[in-house]
């Protein structure tokens, strides 16, 4: 399966103290593994121990040095970096995208965390201002973001992505309120079957 291409620069996700952490051990945010990607991570480093199902699972997080929250067990907080990158899940891949249930719970939407700070002033390379989260309706978002939310919505509704989300459906995560909606995703809805039909 091909990767998803890098949106966020790399200068804003060094920077970040947001991804690969968790306020709570069993967040629902923390990555899905699928069984290639859980053999692809342990090869590269992580222990077993961290995957609850080898088939496909959440990754197991570990404490915070601080005692605050969580981590993932291939971030290395002194660097910043994921351990694994190279061969980072689908899930994380993904990321600042996120794939949801709407809050009915019978559509699955993509959309944009607005936790991540590349849409923050002193991140963004595209112009965007506002802080989303004080916002109750969000403003449109940069043109380049809904382009690239258009390419990987394409490509979630047919094809290897596609398929995996249907062999995987726990990577579509709960309904989240805190991510601006960009596309819904009907094809990969009706072939992922609604929870509550």
């Amino acid at each position: 399966m091909s990767a998803v291409p890098q949106f966020v620069p790399s200068r804003i996700c060094f920077n970040c103290d947001v991804c690969c952490r968790f306020p709570e051990r069993d967040s629902f945010l923390r990555p899905y593994f699928t069984r290639s990607e859980i053999e692809m991570a342990i090869q590269h480093g992580v222990s077993p121990e961290h995957f609850a199902n080898r088939g496909g699972s959440q990754i197991e997080v570990v404490p915070h040095p601080s005692g605050e929250g969580y981590l993932c067990p291939a971030f290395d907080l002194s660097t910043s970096r994921c351990r694994i990158y190279e061969a980072r899940p689908f899930d994380c891949q993904l990321y600042p995208l996120v794939l949801m249930w709407d809050d009915r719970h019978d559509e699955i939407q993509l959309g944009w965390d607005t936790k991540c700070p590349f849409l923050s002033p002193a991140g963004s390379d595209v112009p965007f201002s506002q802080d989303l989260s004080k916002l109750t309706v969000p403003p449109p978002l940069p043109e380049e973001i809904m382009q690239q939310a258009k390419r990987v919505a394409d490509r979630l509704e047919e094809g290897a992505w596609h398929d995996q989300i249907i062999q995987h459906p726990h990577l579509v995560t709960p309904f989240q309120d805190d991510v601006v909606i960009l596309r819904s995703l009907p094809r990969l809805t009706n072939a992922v079957g609604r929870p509550n039909a």
